[in-house]
C-alpha cells in the first residue's frame, strides 16, 4: 500500500506540471494580479526614484511577476510532494524485501 501511494505522489505531481509547462491547464494562483501601475509622466529629472519606478514598470510588467511567483511555488510544492512520495516508496519497498 505504501508503494502505491508513494508513486502515486510522484506520477501525479508530475502529470500535473506537465499539463501546465505545455499549457493545457493554469498553475494554481497564490500571488494574485496587484493593482495595475502606471507609468507617471510627471516625474521631475531630478526624481531618481520616480524615474526607475517608470523603467521598472516599463521592463517588468506585473503580471510577468505574478506569474513567474505562481509558477515557482508550484515547483516548489510539486518537488516537496515528489520527495516525500520517494521516501513513502522507499519504506513500502524495504517493508516487501523484509528490511526493517
Amino acid at each position: 500500500m505504501l508503494l502505491i501511494v508513494g508513486l502515486l505522489l510522484i506520477i501525479l505531481p508530475l502529470w500535473q506540471t506537465y499539463s501546465i509547462f505545455t499549457g493545457k491547464s493554469l498553475p494554481p494562483q497564490v500571488f494574485m494580479n496587484a493593482v495595475p501601475l502606471t507609468v507617471d509622466n510627471n516625474v521631475a529629472i531630478t526624481d531618481v526614484q520616480g524615474q526607475m519606478q517608470n523603467a521598472l514598470i516599463k521592463v517588468l510588467p506585473i503580471n510577468l511577476i505574478n506569474n513567474t511567483l505562481n509558477l515557482a511555488s508550484w515547483l516548489i510544492l510539486m518537488w516537496i510532494l515528489i520527495y516525500g512520495g520517494s521516501k513513502i516508496s522507499g519504506i513500502g519497498v524495504k517493508l516487501l524485501n523484509g528490511k526493517e
